[in-house]
């Protein structure tokens, strides 16, 4: 499923985090802070949850977690690349994209030298059929959605990973994320936190969007988009906020 849709938690709280990047530790860091209780609590990721970090294999744990809502991010997405991709021409080309940003931590987790794993990527036969246990990863992230919507009869709450072209109203969202500049945009762009347009950026069909990818010093919002990834594996600083009515 491409977007998930919740309703309020009616039970207790609902929160959203920043990039978490394998720093699980800070994560659970920042629950204890507020007192978050998983039989009545839930928590919101905008993905990224593995590499980069010490802890990226944890994110398995936390994604059988009842109370933990992960949506897909461009990380996630580069390891499903090569760990499904047919061709092995292409497949190195995804494992070298992966591992040059923070994916080597995988060779350890199969127990194989990264030189090891690199020369079977090359091979003919499936890299899951080499390597078994990647397939809980590969099973695991493709359950993962685009988007979440949280809604109340108050307000609708959009998370994604990146951005969403601004053209694009978030009622429509599902049928866009079949477009592949949508698709790219909501999992790699840096357009719109980077543009001097501030107020402009706004996304209709939607109150609010949290979001991660770009690491800012502290929160920040453009129109109606608030981003959120403030560095949890460089700044030691990751962002935990209640989503409040």
């Amino acid at each position: 499923m491409k977007i998930q849709y919740y309703f309020k938690n009616n039970k207790g709280r609902d929160f959203v985090c920043g990039d978490i990047h394998g720093c699980f530790d800070l994560l659970e860091e920042k629950l204890t802070e507020v007192n978050f209780n998983p039989r009545q609590d839930r928590l919101f990721s905008v993905g990224d949850i593995i590499d980069r970090g010490i802890d990226s294999e944890k994110a398995l744990d936390y994604l059988n977690k009842s109370w933990f809502y992960c949506i897909r991010g461009n990380h996630e997405q580069m390891f499903l690349d090569w760990c499904t991709e047919d061709t092995s021409v292409y497949r190195n080309d995804a494992f070298r994209f992966h591992i040059h940003n923070g994916g080597i931590w995988v060779a350890d987790y199969l127990g194989v030298h990264i030189q090891a794993l690199a020369d079977d990527i090359g091979r003919d036969e499936p890299i899951t059929a080499l390597y078994p246990a990647l397939n809980t990863w590969v099973e695991a992230i493709k359950k993962l959605p685009y988007a979440i919507e949280i809604k109340s009869n108050k307000k609708k709450i959009g998370i994604i990973h990146a951005e969403i072209p601004k053209q694009v109203n978030w009622s429509s969202i599902e049928a866009e994320l079949n477009k592949t500049n949508v698709l790219y945009s909501i999992l790699f762009s840096r357009k719109y936190i980077y543009a001097s347009t501030r107020k402009k950026y706004r996304i209709a069909g939607v109150d609010e969007i949290y979001c991660g990818h770009t690491i800012v010093d502290m929160p920040q919002k453009k129109g109606n988009v608030n981003y959120i990834d403030t560095g949890a594996y460089s700044n030691h600083n990751l962002t935990l906020l209640e989503l409040k009515e």
